[in-house]
């Protein structure tokens, strides 16, 4: 067999023996992504990831908690939940591990991202919040990372160097929590009642397919890339990670009918559905294909704004391969399931000069429908869900320190809103209410609120204390109120 014939080194470009980096520059920001945009190919990221370097990084977050439990099987005489005994624990951390590698300068990078995370898990008619704990082990990314256009010498930069493709394993590109999630760029300890167990958007949507992103820098010597433009193509779909992400924070016995993703209705407003994954990734289980979009507008450093959609197909909830044999999910009805999404970050302290730290902003809110599939006219079970959630946050450092340049103790606050079903409340059928009731076996249809707050504090460049309480607020009247506040630590160091 002949040689291999090796491609030669690009123009301006130093030969570089391979190595590997621990960590990166000392200077480098902290990680962020999970992932997604940590690993870009140098012309594709502000920093280069130096070329020839397999880069290995990671971080490890140790958490301690307090939470309040309630009874919520059933109603006390007086109407209301009984309290349990507090819960103090150690345990929810998470433990990431990234490694990437240019494959050829910057034209080719293969990058891989595994987490490794303990939850607490509740039992159906249990407590909401139990002891017993589910290690996972995540995949977030596995992807092959493509600068199609690197060659183009002659042709413009937001040509030849804005122009990224992507196959593989991703965390979906919506919005900037969900990218963002890692403990070491995320402001607090948990992450908002809408992104989370929530049911409105499947934080943490880790998929297979392909993305193209275009992120072009205009002119010779313009750091500020002012847009960022995201469209793909995904196996799964919004309802069917949900119920996915769901089952790593609830028991499911065997023989019991879960939840649908369309809103179930009750008996006087006239099913069984496997769901699973594995290290996060849904199947693709119904033959379809979802396409996401997403654009950021960055007119300024320190602003960003935007918007993302997510559609797709799910199939229906009521199909039980027994009794259509030779058939699976891919033959029966579908409908749509889709989230549409707004985004903004505002940094004011890096906009103005003040002798004064100045606060941080950042908010998203997300609405959803999980559409009910065909089904029979005269004897109707599902119907379609409409969802709405979202958080806004606000971080005001007190100080500024000299030598470091970090930002002293941070006091910060956000409010959650979290609505899995806009029809419950206020629907009346047969001329009696549909209500919210935390003991019935209707999951996802009580709206939660939550008013956060917290102290950051950046002790080292790469090493993090947080401290939050989250005072929890339910949808229904006195009778549905929870003990479920909760006091949250964690430090946090990431390499």
């Amino acid at each position: 067999m002949p040689p291999i014939e090796e491609l030669p080194p690009r123009p301006g470009a130093p030969a570089k023996e391979p190595r590997i980096v621990l960590g990166g520059a000392k200077d480098r920001k902290p990680i962020a992504g999970g992932g997604a945009g940590f690993f870009d190919p140098g012309k594709l990221s502000d920093d280069s990831t130096g070329g020839g370097s397999i880069q290995v990084r990671g971080y490890l977050g140790f958490n301690f908690a307090v939470t309040q439990r309630t009874n919520t099987a059933m109603h006390n005489a007086a109407g209301g939940f009984d309290q349990l005994k507090t819960l103090p624990y150690f345990g929810g951390g998470a433990a990431n591990l990234y490694v990437g590698a240019p494959i050829y300068a910057d034209v080719v990078y293969a990058r891989i991202a595994f987490e490794f995370i303990s939850i607490p898990r509740a039992a159906p008619g249990s407590a909401d919040v139990s002891p017993a704990f589910n290690p996972v082990i995540l995949m977030e990314a596995a992807a092959l990372e493509v600068n199609p256009f690197a060659w183009a010498s002659k042709a413009p930069r937001w040509f030849s160097e804005g122009f990224k493709l992507s196959g593989g394993v991703f965390v979906v590109p919506f919005g900037i929590e969900d990218e963002e999630h890692d403990a070491p760029v995320r402001w607090w300890a948990t992450r908002p009642l809408a992104m989370s167990a929530g049911r409105i958007y499947p934080g943490t949507w880790i998929d297979i397919g392909a993305t193209i992103k275009w992120k072009p820098t205009f002119g010779s010597g313009k750091p500020i890339r002012p847009l960022e433009i995201d469209v793909g193509i995904l196996n799964g779909d919004a309802c069917t990670q949900t119920r996915s992400n769901d089952l790593l924070y609830r028991y499911q016995p065997v023989g019991q009918v879960d939840e649908t993703c369309e809103r179930r209705l009750r008996d006087v407003e006239k099913v069984n559905r496997g769901d699973g994954s594995v290290l996060g990734i849904a199947p693709d289980n119904n033959g379809n294909k979802s396409f996401v979009a997403r654009v950021m507008i960055r007119p300024l450093p320190a602003l960003n704004f935007g918007g993302s959609f997510v559609w797709g197909k799910h199939p229906e909830s009521t199909f039980i391969v027994s009794s259509f044999l030779g058939q699976t999910f891919v033959d029966t009805k579908q409908a749509a399931t889709w989230r549409a999404g707004a985004h903004l970050d505002l940094n004011f302290d890096e906009i103005f000069q003040s002798r004064y730290p100045l606060p941080h902003l950042r908010g998203e809110v997300v609405y959803g429908v999980d559409a009910a599939a065909a089904q029979d006219p005269k004897n109707p079970i599902l119907a379609d869900r409409h969802m709405l959630g979202g958080y806004i946050q606000v971080a005001q450092p007190l100080w500024r320190r000299k030598k470091t340049r970090l930002p002293g103790l941070i006091v910060q606050y956000r409010f959650d809103h979290a609505d899995p079903d806009l029809s419950v409340p206020g629907r009346t059928a047969k001329g009696v209410a549909i209500n919210p009731d935390f003991s019935d076996s209707f999951r996802y249809d009580e709206a939660l609120q939550a008013h956060v707050v917290g102290l950051r504090f950046p002790v080292l460049p790469r090493f993090t204390l947080k401290a939050e309480y989250a005072f929890v607020r339910e949808d229904g009247g006195r009778q549905n109120r929870l003990y479920n506040d909760n006091f949250n630590f964690q430090a946090v160091a990431d390499f």
